[in-house]
């Protein structure tokens, strides 16, 4: 047992490291372009729509003047809005070799998988703490409290994002321009009348409000509202929105579900995994002291 039990571990680990590094390598590259590359102003010239996609185009100016045009990579919701200024940081040999000077643009990417490695990372040591004849419950609260912790810095974080945006974010009159359909593949467990389990693939789908809005300047907006399994919109619905004046595309419908639902759930991922942490050191401490 302690044999397959470190050989799991050390499975866990590899994958843990090699998505770590992934993550590591994703953020060095922008740091080079930080600390080696050149910096201009520019502007979202155009939101370019590829299916689902939404890809940016930015136009900014080389040192000699020379006006350039980049696009980037398409999201599956729009991250800039049409005018937004933006910093835009570039290799001075490759001025295709791009990033835009924003915390979500150069780091986000690189923190979440990263943090993804880490998980691994984690479960691995469980899984060594395991081949080492550690008593489960104590590699167990380790993990679920490293997992509540997460949980209440993403409460803090979403909590701050969403009271910021409904106190001090502009009012404006939003319509649902279209409501966006995602097909996704799940696996669902079946016990059959004769007791065997029986695992099936089920194709599911989400639904994401696409709003559109007008901005106090006059800018036209589109943002993507929160999706799920079914939606309470339909096409030509009006929304209240509230937005960040200085970047339109920070928007949420003013509902409970768009602005304080993720705060709602990495609160209760904190409380549920930090109170099982709890409950297992209560109880595996009062057994300690049964004579």
């Amino acid at each position: 047992m302690d044999r397959s039990w470190r050989w799991i571990a050390w499975l866990i680990l590899g994958i843990g490291g090699l998505i770590v590094a992934g993550g590591l390598a994703l953020g060095y590259g922008n740091l080079k372009l930080v600390l080696y590359g050149g910096r201009a102003p520019g502007v979202v010239t155009e939101i370019k729509r590829e299916g689902d996609m939404y890809a940016p185009v930015f136009r900014f100016r080389l040192p000699n003047g020379e006006p350039h045009e980049v696009k980037a990579l398409g999201s599956g919701a729009p991250e800039f809005a049409v005018g937004d200024p933006v910093t835009v940081l570039y290799a001075a040999d490759d001025p295709g070799d791009f990033a835009i000077d924003n915390f979500g643009q150069l780091w986000l990417s690189a923190i979440i998988v990263t943090g993804f490695g880490c998980f691994w990372l984690m479960f691995g040591a469980v899984a060594w703490a395991l081949s080492r004849n550690v008593e489960l419950a104590v590699p167990g609260e380790r993990a679920f409290a490293t997992i509540a912790v997460v949980g209440v810095v993403l409460g803090v974080v979403a909590t701050w994002n969403a009271s910021t945006l409904y106190r001090t974010g502009l009012r404006a009159d939003g319509k649902v321009a279209e409501i966006r359909a995602s097909r996704y593949t799940d696996q669902e467990e079946v016990v059959l009348r004769s007791g065997r389990e029986w695992r099936r693939d089920v194709e599911r789908t989400s639904y994401a409000p696409l709003v559109r809005f007008t901005t106090a300047e006059g800018r036209e907006v589109e943002f993507l509202g929160r999706g799920g399994s079914g939606t309470s919109y339909r096409e030509g619905d009006a929304v209240a929105v509230a937005y960040d004046p200085a970047r339109p595309i920070n928007a949420r419908i003013v509902s409970f579900v768009d602005l304080w639902l993720p705060a709602v759930v990495a609160w209760g991922v904190a409380i549920l995994f930090g109170g099982c942490v709890w409950l297992s050191r209560h109880f595996r401490l009062a057994g300690g002291r049964k004579p």
